[in-house]
């Protein structure tokens, strides 16, 4: 793999993550709709099929010798714009705050920190790592790396239709994906670290997973303030682009 073309080698870690996601989704008989109504179904949902996608592109990275490149950036853009990754921390805490923990259960609540976790490590490696760096050593534009990463992170999100995810959810889910994706690319470029990037991601997915375990719904004031965000990113990531 590492004597393949840049774009060509991410793109082939990318059919090969969701090929792996996919099957082992179906082995485990995944429903979108249930995946976090019980331990087992977390575990089947998320810890199993994203933990084996994981460490296939943990392997990828380390065979390619990307890990510095992945790892790191240099950061870009005004320091306003960090005002993007701080504003989605905030509304990730704000969302976690309002969890009834009690409903979801201490070990509900391990496997799906676990779980989230491993979302947010696996997405992230995945968009704003391999992809971004692969179009960056293949001399793209950064404007054409941010499009060519979020672009496939939102599509990322179309396999969700496999295990019970109705069509119209899906198609929004891949629209608001491609927002959030700017939000954690313009993230990754402020701060230049895809750890904060991983940090953000799995807490939203935790908050907003915990919500649906535990019963309960996305506090207004995040829900509003995402929206916020989405504009705010799309906002930054022009500045970005053009610093």
């Amino acid at each position: 793999m590492a004597d393949l073309p840049p774009i060509v080698a991410a793109s082939v870690a990318f059919v090969a993550y969701l090929l792996v996601v996919g099957i082992l989704w179906r082995v485990g008989r995944v429903d979108y709709l249930r995946m976090v109504t019980s331990g087992g179904a977390v575990v089947r949902a998320l810890i199993v099929p994203i933990g084996a996608g994981l460490v296939l592109l943990a392997g990828v990275t380390t065979v390619l010798g990307w890990w510095p490149d992945v790892l790191s950036q240099a950061r870009t853009g005004p320091a306003w714009a960090l005002a993007v990754p701080a504003l989605f921390l905030v509304l990730s805490v704000i969302s976690v705050a309002r969890v009834d923990f009690s409903a979801l259960g201490s070990r509900r609540t391990v496997l799906l920190a676990v779980g989230t976790a491993m979302v947010g490590a696996a997405e992230e490696l995945l968009a704003r790592g391999l992809l971004v760096v692969a179009a960056q050593q293949a001399g793209w534009s950064l404007t054409s790396a941010w499009l060519f990463s979020t672009a496939l992170f939102a599509l990322l999100h179309a396999i969700n239709v496999l295990v019970g995810m109705p069509w119209p959810a899906m198609i929004g889910q891949v629209v608001l994906s491609f927002f959030g994706g700017t939000v954690l690319f313009v993230t990754l470029m402020t701060t230049g670290s895809l750890l904060v990037a991983v940090v953000l991601h799995a807490l939203w997915d935790f908050a907003t997973l915990a919500h649906q375990g535990g019963g309960t719904t996305t506090p207004r004031v995040a829900g509003a303030g995402l929206l916020v965000l989405y504009v705010l990113g799309a906002v930054a990531v022009v500045v970005v682009l053009t610093a």
